[in-house]
């Protein structure tokens, strides 16, 4: 079932290529989804739109468009494909248009200048709490959810935003001596902080080196995904949604 959502993912591409005029359509819509199926099916969808985003904005080009379009359109009506062109057409531009406003960089990895803890946290009234560490991160061998974050290095938190202000202004690789909160007594954690790469307005910056190489491989694995599911619809496995 999995594989019939990606496959009315990818319809949208059905309205170019050279000879998809004269394939006629087919009959599968977004009538035959789950509620669960149509919520993945509008995130996948837009995930693959901020993916064709990436490359668009980085000047690359990709035959996603050419592979998907060669018998898909056949498995699908000519409604289904106009709202899910629209829709992809509209994230996709929303995306393009936040590389733009970001002044992302498409030349290389972004450089970490910048102290990186690992943690999630929200406010508490003796500090910030950590919600979780995330796997892999600094904070994940000394920190568990429910410690609270009450100073740095001997300064006091107030709250998440000033926990995020005092990291960010230490280097990379710097020990930081945290005081904490944990199941009620007073602890001291020394932590050897990670690196994290931010652009001028304080947002993590973004590797778009490694995005364009993600959103190609996973753009042209779907291609190929959905031109076989298209495949599949005349089988008697999958003929109950392509009739």
């Amino acid at each position: 079932m999995r594989a019939l959502v990606l496959a009315a993912v990818l319809t949208l591409l059905a309205a170019s290529g050279a000879r998809a005029e004269d394939v006629p359509y087919g009959k599968l819509d977004f009538s035959r989804l789950t509620a669960k199926q149509s919520d993945f099916f509008w995130r996948r969808l837009r995930s693959l739109a901020i993916e064709e985003a990436v490359l668009s904005y980085c000047g690359q080009t990709d035959d996603f468009e050419t592979q998907a379009t060669q018998g898909i359109r056949a498995c699908v009506t000519k409604e289904a494909l106009a709202k899910a062109q629209a829709y992809f057409k509209v994230e996709e531009l929303t995306a393009l248009a936040s590389l733009h406003e970001r002044k992302a960089s498409c030349r290389g990895k972004p450089e970490a200048k910048r102290g990186w803890l690992g943690v999630e946290i929200k406010p508490d009234a003796k500090g910030a709490l950590v919600t979780a560490a995330i796997a892999g991160s600094p904070a994940a061998a000394e920190l568990k959810p429910g410690d609270v974050i009450a100073s740095v290095n001997g300064q006091a938190v107030a709250g998440p935003k000033q926990l995020s202000q005092k990291i960010r202004t230490l280097a990379p690789g710097a020990t930081v001596a945290l005081g904490l909160w944990r199941d009620g007594a007073e602890q001291k954690a020394s932590i050897k902080l990670g690196g994290m790469a931010f652009d001028a307005d304080g947002e993590t910056a973004l590797d778009m080196p490694a995005l364009m190489v993600s959103s190609r491989q996973d753009l042209h694995a779907i291609a190929g995904a959905v031109t076989d599911m298209c495949v599949k619809c005349k089988t008697s496995v999958w003929a109950m949604f392509c009739r």
